[in-house]
């Protein structure tokens, strides 16, 4: 399932992005636009046995996709393992009208075993001080396939991460 971005955006000037946002696009291709619609996103996070380090709430990038298991999201969104997420917790993301956000597919990535995640899901970089309020529930990502659209919650699951 994927969150229909046509009609609910409207395509503006390209936004400079900082090389390493850029890297994280597919060829380095993106569209910045502003919402003119409400519009679904979902972020996948988690830190894990550390408090300090790792994927947290309010991080940048976001997906129109929401993650299907933990090794699917590693995958479509290309989550190198020292990135220090643990795709434990995902969050649905209500953005408002008015707001700009930069979409591309997600680069592939090849790790220190050669292996490579090939990436391709539809990406979303947030802007930097999008507020917690925009959160309208959580989840726990299982290592097993949805078989259906998830169920989100009103509070993040203990696993660890909040």
């Amino acid at each position: 399932y994927k969150t229909d971005l046509t009609g609910k955006v409207r395509e503006i000037k390209k936004d400079t992005l900082k090389n390493s946002d850029v890297s994280s696009f597919k060829n380095g291709e993106y569209k910045t636009y502003i919402t003119l619609d409400e519009i679904i996103l979902y972020r996948t996070y988690g830190r894990g046995y550390s408090k300090d380090r790792g994927a947290q709430w309010h991080g940048r990038y976001a997906s129109t996709e929401f993650a299907e298991s933990r090794i699917d999201v590693k995958i479509r969104l290309a989550l190198k393992p020292e990135w220090l997420n643990t795709r434990l917790v995902e969050e649905i993301i209500l953005v408002p009208v008015g707001t700009k956000i930069n979409v591309g597919l997600v680069a592939p990535v090849t790790l220190s075993t050669g292996t490579v995640l090939e990436g391709g899901a539809e990406q979303v970089i947030l802007p930097y001080d999008w507020p917690q309020e925009w959160i309208i529930g959580y989840r726990s990502v299982t290592s097993k396939p949805l078989m259906s659209y998830p169920q989100f919650y009103d509070e993040p699951p203990k696993d660890n991460c909040e």
